[in-house]
């Protein structure tokens, strides 16, 4: 994928693959979802989307980046290894994109959001987790 190996076109920003966390009783997620970031060159924020939940509705569900790129751990993570979070609307439409209150560093290494876990959390469950690479 790496290297020009790859024929997909880049087109910027990050992109995480969310894989569902599976559950005994349920799972509440049925596919992978794709996280996207990426940073509005016209107005400088830095914007969202996700593509996989169809038309959302939520009251309590975020994105938590955490310090680590760990996916082996359990995905109950204490909030002092969390970067950055960030809600989602209330209404998310599949793949519609929105503005965060806070700018993300894009890159690699410090603040950076690249090779960082991110979760899917919603009403305090993790419904699925992913890394955070270049897209």
């Amino acid at each position: 994928m790496c290297n020009g190996q790859s024929s997909r076109t880049s087109q910027g920003g990050t992109i995480a693959i969310l894989k569902p966390i599976p559950r005994v009783e349920w799972t509440p997620l049925k596919r992978d979802l794709a996280l996207r970031i990426a940073e509005d060159a016209s107005t400088g924020r830095t914007n969202a989307s996700i593509d996989g939940l169809g038309a959302f509705r939520s009251r309590d569900a975020r994105v938590v980046i955490h310090r680590d790129g760990d996916l082996r751990a359990s995905p109950h993570r204490p909030e002092s290894e969390v970067l950055s979070q960030f809600a989602l609307p209330s209404y998310v439409a599949d793949g519609a994109s929105w503005a965060l209150t806070a700018k993300l560093d894009l890159g690699v290494g410090g603040d950076g959001i690249i090779g960082r876990r991110v979760s899917l959390v919603l009403d305090d469950d993790v419904w699925g987790e992913g890394v955070i690479g270049y897209n």
